[in-house]
């Protein structure tokens, strides 16, 4: 593999403040997809597929909007917000309460126009479509289960069903995962979206804290380490409260509390979450938990961006 991560591009490592500058909810943990690069398939064997209860994720969302409403809310943390079927009324509910960047990802394969016009309408600020690919057979290696066409038609149409409502602005994205088996199509995919106005995210591939296989890391050995962006900005909320290490810590493999029995706040600034922010800062990386010592995913904890030229 000629693509590895960029590591002076991981630097989005600014000072922790008293509330998390990024929360990830998992509102729904199902998946339709067994994507190549990621580890749900195994979900099962560290926690129960199910939806967040409404009363704890407005218990949760009422915080943030009292703590600080400018948090990027990610409405989905290890799943697909298509399956969740009231994922609308729960976007609809943030942007109710003030919060000013609510945000979602999806494979794009249940974005059917319909429920797409439904998350429209809720006012949500961002749309993240997982595709990693420029052709169907590629994508098929990838996305395991889904449907190229299908998923580029169902993009398509949100961008129109945007456009036909001025936008509301709400911006689109297409994101591409740089692996061993899609490195060559990284300006293909940029060319084909950036010409049909979407916007393009593009990131290097992540190994789920050692899950996966990720030959664009280095072991931890060979490099001098910095803090972890996720570790250091980001709160994981899984669908039954606890809170996970940090956002590749998919399985909830090291708990760290949970927000059914404690605020977010108490949880970020005196819990395990600060304790192990502390470690990071003062890099005594080898007091971590060992899933934390071993990781190298911080490597890839940055993204390249391309915006769509709006056209008159």
């Amino acid at each position: 593999m000629g693509y590895v991560s960029d590591i002076d591009k991981a630097d989005r490592i600014v000072e922790t403040e008293e509330f998390p500058r990024v929360i990830l909810l998992d509102n729904c943990n199902a998946c339709n997809l067994r994507c190549s690069m990621c580890d749900h398939v195994n979900v099962k064997k560290y926690r129960k597929i199910q939806n967040m209860e409404m009363a704890l994720y407005k218990r949760i969302v009422d915080e943030i909007s009292v703590e600080k409403p400018d948090v990027r809310l990610w409405e989905i943390f290890f799943g697909d917000p298509f399956l969740c079927k009231d994922i609308s009324e729960r976007v609809r509910y943030a942007k109710d309460k003030g919060l000013k960047d609510v945000v979602l990802n999806s494979n794009g394969v249940l974005m059917t126009p319909e429920k797409s016009e439904e998350i429209i309408d809720s006012g949500l600020d961002a749309m993240y479509v997982g595709i990693d690919a420029s052709n169907a057979e590629t994508y098929n290696q990838i996305r395991v289960g889904g449907k190229y066409e299908k998923t580029v038609e169902n993009v398509l149409a949100y961008r129109d069903l945007l456009a036909k409502k001025n936008g509301q602005d709400q911006k689109l994205f297409v994101q591409f995962v740089v692996s061993d088996i899609n490195e060559n199509q990284v300006d293909d995919f940029k060319e084909f979206w950036s010409n049909r106005g979407v916007n393009v995210k593009i990131r290097p591939k992540i190994s789920w804290a050692g899950l996966v296989e990720a030959s664009n890391l280095k072991g931890n050995s060979e490099v001098v380490r910095k803090p972890c962006y996720w570790v250091m900005q980001t709160m994981n909320i899984c669908a039954d409260g606890k809170l996970a290490l940090c956002s590749v810590d998919i399985h909830c493999r090291v708990p760290c509390g949970n927000v059914a029995d404690s605020s977010i706040k108490e949880l970020w600034q005196n819990g395990d979450l600060a304790t192990y922010r502390a470690m990071h800062n003062e890099e005594r990386f080898s007091e971590l938990p060992e899933m934390c010592q071993n990781c190298s995913d911080w490597q890839s904890a940055y993204a390249e961006f391309t915006l769509a030229e709006k056209k008159e």
